[in-house]
């Protein structure tokens, strides 16, 4: 073999090998790309989920503050207003109000009734607990208490205490 023929066929090589390298490198990078692209969209997705549990629970929970507020104002006194209030909240409960995600707090005074004698408007304010179904990591939080008030105006007929 002459010098020409060896040096054209190591041209050849070298160009073969710069052209195989840069082909590699390009798939390479790509994949990377592709892979870390999916772990920040899928971060995000779990973010938005979290933040459609907090927009339906709180939409829940404004809900049942105006539908309690709305039964208890039919009614001319608090004793009465209350049992309302309460038929409203046992029916939240039996149509799955209160999920797994968002719970409403046991306690005797959830929703809170406000129906000072003599009112010419009722408050009820209730509280409830978001549990996020896909618990926040760095902030260590895995629940959420979130508060509404719904103020009406008692359309019973209440008739005036004789002075």
């Amino acid at each position: 073999m002459s010098t020409s023929s060896q040096s054209n066929l190591q041209l050849e090589k070298s160009h073969l090998k710069v052209f195989m390298t840069s082909k590699r490198t390009k798939r390479g990078s790509s994949l990377i790309e592709t892979v870390v692209g999916c772990i920040f969209i899928v971060i995000i997705a779990l973010f938005l989920v979290d933040v459609a549990a907090i927009v339906i629970c709180q939409t829940q929970n404004d809900a049942l503050a105006k539908h309690c507020a709305r039964a208890a104002a039919n009614f001319e006194n608090k004793l009465k207003a209350q049992s309302a209030m309460d038929d409203v909240v046992n029916q939240f409960l039996a149509s799955n109000g209160g999920s797994k995600i968002c719970v409403l707090n046991n306690s005797p005074t959830n929703p809170l009734l406000e129906y000072p004698a003599g009112a010419a408007q009722v408050l009820v304010v209730s509280t409830v607990v978001c549990n996020f179904p896909v618990p926040i990591p760095l902030v260590g939080t895995s629940y959420m208490s979130m508060k509404s008030e719904a103020t009406e105006p008692v359309v019973a007929d209440v008739v005036a205490p004789i002075p």
